[in-house]
């Protein structure tokens, strides 16, 4: 039974991240491209996608949503003013990446930072605690089995 809880505690981080998203990005002359995965490389159709200027900017602008494809593609008409701007996708459960890019002019530079989801983070914690109490309850109980064997 201790050994079952082991293998639990120390797979369940792992398993927290076998829904996230990757989400890609191309940036062409006048479309920004891309598409978006689960962490397995399977493609996420019907997820939202928005295009959004960062918080702080010069001149808000709407941003622009869409849905990705049965491929999970998806497209924007490139932005025209200058400033950052960040591509977001939800797949509608909580799963929540974003990549942000500068535009300075005609010169884009992309930066990717993925966003784990509160549940993801809160869960590898747990995972991570559990997992730690595993290895420190399994350490003790051969140092005690030792202790027994020695006398």
């Amino acid at each position: 039974m201790f050994r079952l809880f082991l293998i639990i505690a120390l797979l369940l981080p792992q398993l927290t991240y076998a829904h996230g998203l990757n989400l890609s990005l191309t940036d062409g002359s006048d479309a920004i491209t891309g598409d978006v995965t689960f962490a397995d490389g399977a493609p996420l159709s019907g997820a939202s996608v928005s295009l959004q200027q960062a918080p702080g900017g010069s001149a808000a602008i709407e941003p622009a949503v869409t849905r990705t494809d049965a491929e999970g593609r998806y497209a924007f008409p490139a932005p025209r003013r200058a400033g950052e701007y960040r591509v977001i996708a939800e797949d509608g459960l909580g799963h929540r990446t974003e990549i942000v890019f500068v535009v300075r002019g005609d010169h884009r530079k992309l930066d990717a930072t993925p966003t784990p989801s509160a549940w993801s983070r809160w869960l590898t914690g747990l995972g991570c605690l559990v997992g730690l109490f595993g290895v420190t309850a399994w350490w003790l109980s051969r140092r005690d089995r030792t202790r027994i064997e020695t006398s």
